[in-house]
């Protein structure tokens, strides 16, 4: 800017010196002429009008020049972002502030430069359009969507080459269906025997699978006549099957040879047209023989009814209910009742075999379940434990428990499908299978029940006639405080943790502290039973009684133990031994109930002791 304005200051200068040496040398030119003022003034007029027009015509021939500068690079410019959006490109905005003619050259340059790229870019196009329309061409597809007659995008030529690829692995894929379907068509027209009868068909077996048209229509059309031949096929297949079950059964039942089917089924095997007409009269023949034998042959369907009614856990109601099978006139009506049944049976036993399956197993199951409790129920299996017997039984009974109810949810989810499906209940022994199970599991809870409350009943009865008789009873599982502890304090002296002190007594009073013990024990047992069968001391009165009682039975066991001397075995007197030591320590709780007296414990029985001579006596 200030080299311009310096350019301007010196241009107004120059253009003054000149206006200032020119003015004066014209002015006297006009006074020696002798022009009038008026006229040198029009004169001066004109000279300044001509000047202004010089530079008024020059500035406007400048601005033309800018104008078509500025359109110029407007229509550059265009073109630019035109060739930019073609291309898929993003283009860069020019700087506005540069001069009009640089960028002028700038937007020529790029537009070179882009109109290359977009003729290297249309001759991979067009080379992409050619393969696609090959492609299109054999599938029988339309072609890529595009206006070719533009340059594609970027994005368009990614689609475009997608498009391609997708095509190219289409015709591979195709092609192999195409020799996979045509050579399974040949391979079953081989099997029935029959040859191509369409145009298509004779086409498709002799177009090579490398120029072959893969349309969809001629895929389906192959997939079409591959169905049919393989419908014609499954269907002989069955037939074949059917007809070869009913020879064989109608074989067994006429006795004939084993090397007769042999050969028969040597020569005939397959499911061609031609071997399923030597089987059909083949059963024709059979059939003629049948009813020749037709007796033999409702006793034979018979013994297969009685097979599928045990396999399908018929009830004996629902065999009764079929009369025909208690018939001794044996016509052919009555072997098609029962050739019916039987194959009914057969069907309902194929279309539910995992039920009956099931059905079987859990049974097995439970019957194992219940041998086992059986044995468990006898005691003399404990003194033939060999070979560890009671331990694999136990492993078996605790296998049968973790598998048993896992069999018995599945059956009873395959009986709940079978009930939506076919909106009845499949009868196992003409019940309901789930309330069979319900039930069996109920009885056998109610069974194990009793059976505890009967053995409850037997111990406690037992041990009330052991009391009554003078024998030690035996102490119950569960201890109760009532019984257990008054039985535990007189008869366990070690359990009080004081050293034992012999007595100096006699027999008769043991034999009187003995029944005092049993009288007491006997009455503390019917108090129980009738009182407190099932419960046990829960207060603390109820505890202070209960001791006092021990305490009470106790003082009376050792004043009749100190009336009555004990004679010695052979007349000779017993010698009176003193404990070495005192009791150690006391109860707390019967130290403060009765502080001034020691509680002596003494068996219920005799047992042998040692003398300090080490020769046993009775205490």
């Amino acid at each position: 800017m200030a080299a311009d304005q310096k350019f301007e200051n010196e241009l107004l200068q120059e253009s003054h010196d000149v206006l200032q040496a020119i003015i004066p040398k014209m002015t006297q030119i006009w006074r020696q002429l002798g022009f009038p003022p008026g006229k040198t003034q029009e004169r001066f007029a004109a000279a300044i009008s001509h000047h202004k027009e010089l530079w008024e015509s020059m500035l406007e021939e400048e601005k033309n020049n800018k104008k078509k500068i500025v359109t110029s690079i407007d229509r550059l410019g265009r073109h630019y972002h035109q060739l930019g959006r073609e291309l898929g490109i993003v283009v860069k905005d020019l700087d506005s502030d540069a001069p009009l003619l640089e960028m002028e050259k700038c937007l020529n340059d790029a537009i070179a430069e882009l109109m290359r790229e977009k003729e290297e870019r249309m001759k991979n196009v067009r080379i992409l359009f050619e393969h696609d329309d090959v492609l299109c061409g054999r599938l029988e597809l339309p072609p890529f969507n595009i206006n070719r007659e533009k340059i594609p995008t970027t994005e368009q030529m990614n689609l475009l080459q997608d498009h391609i690829t997708q095509l190219e692995n289409e015709i591979i894929l195709r092609q192999q269906q195409f020799v996979s379907v045509r050579d399974d068509i040949k391979c079953m027209m081989q099997q029935l025997e029959t040859s191509a009868r369409s145009s298509f068909e004779v086409e498709m077996f002799v177009s090579d699978s490398e120029t072959v048209c893969l349309s969809s229509d001629n895929i389906m059309k192959m997939k079409e006549c591959q169905a049919d031949l393989k419908a014609r096929h499954d269907r002989c297949i069955i037939k074949a099957n059917v007809l070869r079950c009913k020879i064989g059964t109608l074989w067994e039942r006429l006795n004939v040879e084993q090397v007769t089917q042999d050969m028969f089924l040597a020569d005939n095997k397959g499911f061609s047209p031609s071997t399923i007409a030597v089987l059909e009269q083949e059963l024709a023949h059979l059939e003629e023989e049948k009813m020749k034998h037709i007796e033999q042959f409702i006793k034979a369907v018979r013994h297969d009814i009685l097979m599928w009614w045990e396999k399908c856990f018929t009830s004996e109601g629902e065999q009764k209910a079929f009369t025909p099978f208690s018939s001794n006139v044996y016509t052919e009506d009555l072997l098609n009742l029962h050739e019916n049944l039987a194959e009914k049976l057969k069907m309902l036993h194929g279309a539910n075999k995992e039920i009956f399956t099931k059905v079987a197993h859990r049974e097995n199951l439970w019957k194992r379940m219940e041998d086992i409790e059986a044995r468990g129920r006898d005691p003399t299996r404990l003194f033939g434990n060999r070979g560890c017997a009671l331990l694999l039984e136990e492993k078996e009974r605790k296998k049968i428990m973790k598998e048993l109810p896992r069999v018995e949810e599945q059956l009873i989810q395959l009986l709940d499908e079978y009930e939506k499906n076919n909106g009845s209940i499949l009868l196992i022994n003409g019940r309901d299978y789930r309330c069979s199970v319900t039930e069996q599991w109920t009885f056998y809870e109610e069974q194990k029940e009793n059976e505890k409350l009967q053995r409850q009943r037997e111990r406690q009865d037992k041990l009330v006639e052991e009391s009554k008789g003078g024998a030690k009873p035996t102490t119950p599982m569960k201890r109760r405080l009532g019984t257990t502890g008054l039985r535990t304090q007189l008869e366990s002296p070690k359990s009080s943790k004081q050293r034992r002190v012999a007595p100096i007594s006699s027999a008769p009073a043991n034999r009187t502290g003995r029944r005092i013990l049993t009288e007491a024990l006997v009455n503390q047992l019917h108090c129980k039973t009738e009182v407190h069968e099932t419960s046990t001391i829960s207060t603390y009165s109820a505890f202070t009684e209960a001791l006092a009682k021990k305490q009470g039975l106790s003082s009376t066991i050792l004043d009749s133990n100190k009336t009555t001397p004990m004679k010695s075995r052979q007349g000779t007197p017993m010698r009176s031994f003193t404990p070495s030591t005192l009791p150690r320590r006391r109860s707390p709780r019967l130290a403060s109930r009765s502080p001034g007296r020691l509680l002596t414990p003494t068996r219920s029985t005799p047992k042998l002791a040692l003398s300090k001579n080490h020769r046993p006596f009775l205490c």
